[in-house]
C-alpha cells in the first residue's frame, strides 16, 4: 500500500559527488602551464660571471642578490653543476654549498 519512493540507488547517490570532483580535477590539469626557469638570458649571464668570482655559492646568495625565487636559484645552481661550472662541496636535503669548478 504505501509504496516507497523510487529514486536513485544509494550507491549512485554517493558516487555522484565523487564523479563531479574528478571532472573538476581533470579540467584543472589541462590548464597547467610549465613556466621554466623564469629568468632571462641576461640575468643568467650575470649570474655566471659573478659565480666565477665567488669563493662559495649557496642558493640563498643567488636568491637575495638577484631577487629570484629560492627554488629557481637551486635550479640555476643545478644547471651550472651539470655544465661543470660548479662543483659541490657539501650537499644535503636543505642546503648545498658549491665552489667554482675552475
Amino acid at each position: 500500500m504505501g509504496g516507497g519512493k523510487k529514486g536513485k540507488p544509494k550507491l549512485a547517490k554517493e558516487l555522484a559527488p565523487i564523479k563531479e570532483k574528478e571532472k573538476k580535477k581533470e579540467e584543472k590539469k589541462e590548464t597547467k602551464v610549465y613556466t621554466g626557469l623564469l629568468v632571462d638570458q641576461k640575468t643568467l649571464e650575470d649570474i655566471k660571471k659573478d659565480i666565477m668570482k665567488m669563493k662559495f655559492i649557496t642558493p640563498y646568495q643567488l636568491h637575495s642578490k638577484y631577487n629570484i625565487k629560492y627554488s629557481v636559484a637551486k635550479d640555476i645552481i643545478e644547471m651550472f653543476e651539470s655544465q661543470k661550472l660548479l662543483k659541490a662541496i657539501k650537499t644535503g636535503r636543505r642546503l648545498g654549498i658549491y665552489v667554482p669548478a675552475s
